[in-house]
C-alpha cells in the first residue's frame, strides 16, 4: 500500500465518539441551506431572467392603443380623430431575436448562481464545522491534561509527607495546574466563539446539536482531477455566458445601422375636419421606413462601448481562471501538508507517551526529577494536540479543496 493510501486508511479511521446523537457535515450545511435566504435570492433572480425573456418576446407582438389628435390649421376646420391605432415592428435588424437571446442567456447565469452561492455556503460550513470540532477536541484534550497534572500533585503532597519530595516540586506541579486553567479558559472562549458562529451559521439549536463528528472522506483526487472540475465550475461558465451576453451586445448595437420597417395601422370611431372636410374613410394602413444617415454619432459609440466590454470580459476570464488555478493549488498543497504530517505526529505520540510512562516509573525510583516529568507530560499532551489537530485539518482542507473543485453534498 503507498504512503498516500496509508495516510488516508488513518484519515477514514478516525471517528469521534457523540454522545447521544452527532450531527454530520451533510446535515449542518442542509440545515444552513434552509437557515441562510440564498435560495430564496436566487430564485427572485431567476424569475427576473425569465421575465426579460417575456419582454423580449413581447416585441414581436403587435402594440394596441387608444390614439385621439385634435389639429386647428388657419383657413381649415379643426381636425379630430379618435379611434384605434395598431402597430408592429416588421424588421429592426434582428435586434429583438438577439435581446431574447441575451435574456435565455441571463436565466442560464441565475441557475448557475444558485450552486455558487451554495458553494460559498458549503465552504463556510465546513469551516464553521471542522473549527468547532477543533475547539471541542482541544477541550477534551486539555481537560485530560488537567487530570493528569493534577494527579502529579496529588502524589507530590503524598510524598511531601513523608519526606521523599521537595516542596520545591509541589510548587513545580501546583504551576502547572495554574498554567492548564489559564489554557483551558482560553479554551473555552475559543470554544463558545466557533459554537456562536456554527449556530448562527445553520440555524441549530445549541441543545440539539450534542457533538460534531469526523466524517470520513473519500480518497483525494490528482491535482489535475480538481483543476479540471473548477475550471468548469458554474462561476467560470458564468463568465463565458457573461461574453455571450455582450457579443450579443456588438450585435444589437450594429442593428442601429440598418433599417427599421414598421406596420402602422388605425381605424377610426371619430374622423371630422381638416383641410378636405369630412372623411368617409374610417380606416388606414401604412409602413414606416426608417434609414439611418446621422444621429450624431451615437451609433458608432454604443457598438466601439459594446467591443471594448466584450474584450474586457474576455480579459478578465483569462485572469479569473489562473486565479482559480492558483486557489486550487494551494489548497492542494494545503491538505497533503496536513496529511502527510499525521503519520509522523502519530509516530511522535507513540514514543512521547512510552516516554511520559518510563518517566514516572524512573521518578518514583528517584532517577529523575518532578521537573523532568512535567516536561514528559507536556511533550505527551502536545504530541496528542498536534497529532489529532493535523487530522482535523486534513479533513477540513479536504473539504475546502472538493468545494473550490465544486464538490458539495446535493440537498
Amino acid at each position: 500500500m503507498s504512503p498516500s493510501k496509508i495516510i488516508f486508511t488513518s484519515l477514514l479511521s478516525l471517528l469521534f465518539v457523540s454522545n447521544s446523537y452527532a450531527i454530520s457535515l451533510g446535515e449542518s450545511f442542509n440545515s444552513a441551506v434552509l437557515n441562510n435566504q440564498s435560495d430564496n435570492i436566487n430564485e427572485s433572480r431567476l424569475r427576473q431572467s425569465s421575465e426579460a425573456v417575456n419582454v423580449g418576446q413581447g416585441t414581436y407582438l403587435p402594440t394596441l392603443s387608444v390614439r385621439g389628435t385634435y389639429l386647428k390649421q388657419k383657413s381649415y376646420n379643426d381636425q379630430k380623430t379618435l379611434g384605434l391605432n395598431l402597430s408592429t415592428s416588421i424588421y429592426n435588424g434582428g435586434r429583438d431575436s438577439k435581446l431574447i437571446e441575451n435574456a435565455e442567456t441571463g436565466i442560464a447565469i441565475s441557475k448557475n448562481q444558485r450552486q455558487i452561492d451554495r458553494v460559498n455556503l458549503y465552504m463556510e460550513v465546513v469551516d464553521a464545522y471542522y473549527t468547532y470540532l477543533l475547539n471541542v477536541n482541544d477541550i477534551k484534550n486539555l481537560d485530560l491534561l488537567k487530570k493528569q497534572s493534577q494527579e502529579r500533585a496529588d502524589e507530590i503532597k503524598k510524598r511531601l509527607q513523608i519526606g521523599k519530595s521537595r516542596r520545591g516540586e509541589l510548587l513545580q506541579a501546583e504551576a502547572q495546574l495554574a498554567s492548564v486553567d489559564a489554557q483551558t479558559s482560553n479554551g473555552v472562549g475559543l470554544l463558545k466563539q466557533s459554537e456562536a458562529r456554527f449556530t448562527i451559521l445553520t440555524g441549530l439549536n445549541k441543545s440539539k446539536i450534542g457533538d460534531v463528528t469526523m466524517e470520513p472522506s473519500p480518497p483525494a483526487k490528482t491535482l489535475d482531477e480538481y483543476l479540471k472540475l473548477a475550471l468548469n465550475r458554474e462561476d467560470v461558465q458564468n463568465k463565458q455566458l457573461e461574453i455571450k451576453q455582450l457579443q450579443g451586445q456588438v450585435k444589437i448595437a450594429d442593428s442601429y445601422y440598418l433599417p427599421k420597417l414598421d406596420l402602422l395601422s388605425n381605424w377610426y370611431a371619430l374622423k371630422k375636419g381638416g383641410s378636405t372636410g369630412d372623411r368617409n374613410s374610417d380606416w388606414d394602413v401604412g409602413l414606416n421606413l426608417i434609414i439611418p444617415l446621422y444621429e450624431g454619432g451615437v451609433s458608432q459609440a454604443q457598438a466601439r462601448t459594446a467591443i471594448e466590454k466584450k474584450a474586457s470580459a474576455e480579459y478578465a476570464l483569462t485572469d479569473y481562471q489562473k486565479s482559480v488555478t492558483i486557489d486550487v493549488t494551494q489548497k492542494y498543497e494545503i491538505f497533503h501538508r496536513y496529511a502527510d504530517q499525521t503519520k509522523a505526529f502519530d509516530t511522535a505520540l507513540q514514543k512521547a507517551k512510552l516516554s511520559y510512562d518510563e518517566t514516572i516509573k524512573d521518578y518514583r525510583l528517584g532517577l529523575v526529577t518532578n521537573l523532568d516529568v512535567l516536561s514528559s507530560l507536556n511533550l505527551y499532551l502536545d504530541s496528542k494536540r498536534n497529532s489529532e489537530k493535523a487530522k482535523i485539518q486534513a479533513i477540513l482542507n479536504q473539504k475546502l479543496l472538493e468545494a473550490t473543485a465544486g464538490i458539495i453534498p446535493q440537498t
